[in-house]
């Protein structure tokens, strides 16, 4: 049988709270504030910014000593996944796309 460990327990609860608390508190406070429209046209462009410093950081992998080079099956399922973006619009069918194409580079062992 399984023994729970009380204290471990509360430190997994502690830690979900813990995680969950900066997530959802920024939601929260939010929809109380009025933000003005430089505010508002401001931040509709952090997720995008967000998202591009991800995508670059992830296509680049950096040596010490060495050059800065391309991570070629980072780059690889990109392709695919941006043109399907771009399509359909779809964050449902970009992330699927993704994710099979990552998964078929790694299953064939390309790289």
């Amino acid at each position: 049988m399984t023994n729970i460990n009380f204290s471990i327990l509360l430190a997994i609860i502690g830690c979900g709270i813990v995680t969950w608390l900066p997530r959802i508190l920024p939601f929260i406070f939010s929809k109380k504030v009025t933000f003005s429209d430089k505010a508002k046209q401001f931040m509709s462009y952090i997720p995008m910014c967000i998202l591009t410093a991800l995508f670059i950081q992830s296509l680049l992998v950096v040596n010490e000593n060495k050059m800065t080079t391309i991570n070629i099956e980072n780059l690889l399922a990109s392709l695919p996944t941006i043109i399907v973006g771009f399509i359909t619009k779809s964050l449902m069918w970009t992330v699927i796309v993704g994710v099979v194409t990552m998964g078929l580079i790694r299953y064939i062992g390309l790289f």
